[in-house]
């Protein structure tokens, strides 16, 4: 409605998408129906992954952001491009290859070459999977060089980028504290 609100068009374009995808969160999220969010209500808002009745939203949701072509379905080359933009002429690093293995061993459930609504809900909101562990676990698993379970200062140093990029540190943040188990 105030045009005149955004700097350019690249930042109108982006709220003009954001506007319909927001309220269609916050009505699902008003399950009283009056167009105010109590505090439970705000919460899933802003965490539906959280509330039973707010994850057919979640699925919606990854599908817009990750289906590219279209198709109400998410192929091997979409899933790769949401984590990893590749560069005409240089190699894809080893992880993407991983990545792709774990599509088609894990994510494609009926071997299809695609995800559907149901392969993405098992994907983002599998059942009792505890995200912190398996994240610990990954982080371990990628950079204990001598594999002993246990990661030394140097270890974590060699794969800083990992560390920097995962919730588990705070994004790098806890890694500028002292912690013994670091």
């Amino acid at each position: 409605a105030n045009p005149e609100e955004f700097q350019d068009a690249a930042e109108q374009f982006s709220f003009k998408k954001m506007l319909p995808r927001d309220e269609r969160r916050f009505k699902q999220a008003d399950l009283n129906g009056d167009l105010e969010a109590n505090r439970e209500e705000f919460t899933a808002f802003l965490h539906p992954e959280e509330f039973e009745h707010m994850k057919d939203i979640v699925i919606l949701e990854t599908m817009e952001d990750i289906d590219k072509n279209g198709d109400g379905f998410v192929d091997e080359d979409e899933y790769i491009a949401d984590m990893f933009s590749h560069e005409e002429g240089t190699p894809e690093p080893d992880w993407v290859a991983t990545e792709r293995e774990q599509f088609s061993d894990f994510r494609d459930l009926n071997k299809d070459g695609k995800m559907d609504n149901d392969e993405i809900r098992h994907w983002i909101l599998p059942q009792d999977y505890d995200h912190a562990q398996a994240e610990a676990r990954h982080l371990i698993y990628e950079s204990d060089v001598n594999k002993d379970k246990m990661l030394t200062k140097d270890e974590i140093l060699e794969n800083w980028n990992m560390f920097v990029g995962s919730q588990a540190t705070n994004y790098g943040e806890d890694l500028t504290r002292n912690h013994d188990e670091l």
